[in-house]
């Protein structure tokens, strides 16, 4: 048998089609998309399996389809939680509100909630970035050069900065009141978004955000001294 007459037989033609559907997965853009085609990957390699009598096509097709459909299971087990509470809705809203409740409890998972005392140091300019924080209730300070030069308010990140680039902190940052919010550790935090592609989209949109807030809030006290920014 030629080698074209191969390539174009109906055993062959089949497996085709189902790893042609598996590298179309991998270039979707969200998980769950991948899980989606993927599945369908399976379920038309099981199709075609059963069609020309390919057994080990029947296999590997069946086991595909059942590892997605386990993945999918798992990942909508999350979502029954229950509702967020006000502090984790705070974060849902203001944070990743292109996210679903199930997307958001996997990014809370890894978070920390912390409360600490008016005057700790969250950031330190020129010293690395160990810790994203979203403040949900008190004040802080940004301080560069030995000037308070803006405030962070609750449903603002602090440390994004050195947490998207790696660079150490370009300011200091103090807490001007107690202070409570959910720190992510940088370690973990890579490791989860390095894994779900679409969390990471949600993350890098929220430090988009809480840096322009930020410019807000500076624009505003550079223009108007001593008044308070609406919210």
């Amino acid at each position: 048998m030629k080698i074209w007459e191969f390539f174009l037989s109906p055993e062959a033609l089949a497996r085709q089609v189902g790893l042609l559907l598996v590298v179309v997965a991998l270039a979707m853009p969200t998980i769950g998309t991948v899980r989606a085609v993927a599945l369908l990957a399976g379920v038309v390699g099981i199709i075609l399996a059963i069609v020309v009598k390919d057994p080990v096509g029947l296999f590997w097709g069946g086991l595909l389809a059942a590892v997605v459909l386990v993945r999918m299971a798992v990942a909508r087990g999350r979502g029954f939680g229950g509702h967020l509470n006000a502090e984790e809705q705070m974060f849902h809203d203001k944070a990743v509100p292109s996210l679903s409740v199930s997307q958001a409890r996997q990014l809370l998972s890894i978070g920390i909630w912390r409360d600490v005392a008016a005057g700790t140091t969250l950031t330190r300019a020129g010293e690395a970035v160990e810790e994203l924080a979203f403040v949900t209730r008190g004040q802080v300070d940004i301080i560069v050069d030995g000037k308070r030069v803006a405030e962070v308010a609750p449903g603002s990140l602090v440390g994004e900065i050195g947490m998207s680039t790696g660079d150490p902190a370009t300011a200091t940052a103090v807490c001007a009141t107690p202070v409570r919010y959910l720190g992510f550790e940088a370690r973990r935090l890579y490791r989860l978004l390095d894994a779900h592609v679409d969390l990471q989209d949600a993350i890098e949109l929220a430090i988009e955000r809480s840096l322009r807030d930020k410019l807000d809030r500076s624009n505003f006290a550079a223009a108007h001294p001593g008044a308070k920014p609406m919210n």
